[in-house]
């Protein structure tokens, strides 16, 4: 019966050892714990996680999620959430899916439980932040009436998110014209297009320690530098920056995408939110070349 027993200690002292390097992370992307309050886009699906006690889903894989024991129950409490589970009921399922959550701070609470006996875990809580989907656009304003060459001039966009500093983070791209116009503002001739001329990609976004960022929250601030401005040809010369969605983000909608919102996509699937201001236009007008001033000739009438 000793050694009996000694086995049992041993076998739940290895499953508890070969559960916690398992349980560091639930499924492939599911790793940071209620300990740290939640953001999340509003309007997008999101689910949470309750990590099992071993001993009671002893069979359980993190990696997938399955093979909870039969009689583990767990119990979910929220308000002003739609969920996948009715709160407050027991149910065999250790996750929550909640979706089109509005604008608004939240709190979710969870309970495991165990038909066969009956004691209950300790109550876990999750902080959930919805917030407003990301707006972006230009603050310069166009400036169309500048005479012969100009220096570079600086252009800014603002992001207006109400995430902590240390979450802001945003991919997007500008592309730059340059064209001969006419008069008018008709084209003449495109001198170049690039569609890169600023591009921060999903996997290499915008954020505090980019130069030319400025942080206060809401706001976020971006500032980069025109190429400079020359009459090209000797014609009026237009310079057109437009905002973009990232080169990498294949959604084929302009819009910015920003940390909080592509992490809020993971179930729905990436999406851009529209830009405010897209476009910045300066032209650079040659100065008019004063033309001789004409009369009748003094030997008119001789």
């Amino acid at each position: 019966m000793k050694k009996t027993n000694f086995f049992k200690i041993v076998m739940t002292l290895v499953m508890a050892f070969m559960f916690s390097g398992v349980s560091a992370q639930i499924l492939t992307d599911y790793d940071e714990t209620n300990a740290t309050d939640m953001y999340q886009t509003e309007g997008t699906t999101f689910r949470l996680y309750v990590e099992p006690d071993i001993i009671y889903s002893s069979s359980w894989d993190a990696a997938t999620n399955n093979n909870l024991g039969a009689d583990a129950r767990w119990t979910w409490t929220f308000s002003g959430l739609t969920g996948s589970v009715t709160s407050g009921d027991p149910v065999n399922q250790n996750y929550v899916e909640f979706t089109n959550p509005t604008t608004g701070t939240y709190t979710v609470e969870v309970v495991e439980s165990n038909v066969a006996i009956s004691c209950s875990g300790a109550t876990q809580t999750q902080t959930i932040n919805v917030v407003d989907a990301p707006t972006g656009g230009f603050t310069t304003a166009d400036v169309t009436d500048f005479c012969g060459d100009q220096s570079a001039e600086t252009i800014t966009i603002r992001f207006v998110e109400n995430v902590p500093d240390a979450l802001t983070a945003y991919a997007f791209a500008v592309r730059e014209v340059v064209e001969e116009i006419d008069g008018s503002g008709n084209p003449i001739t495109t001198v170049s297009s690039t569609d890169t001329y600023v591009d921060f990609p999903t996997n290499g976004k915008a954020n505090g320690s980019t130069p030319g960022v400025t942080l206060a929250t809401p706001n976020f601030d971006y500032e980069f530098n025109t190429s400079a401005l020359d009459v090209s040809n000797g014609n009026r010369t237009r310079y057109t920056y437009t905002l973009l969605e990232a080169s990498d983000a294949g959604t084929g909608t302009n819009g910015i995408i920003s940390a909080i919102s592509q992490k809020s996509d993971y179930i729905d699937g990436l999406t851009t939110h529209a830009f405010s201001d897209d476009q910045v236009v300066f032209i650079v007008n040659p100065a008019p070349t004063t033309g001789p001033i004409y009369h009748i000739p003094n030997d008119f009438n001789l």
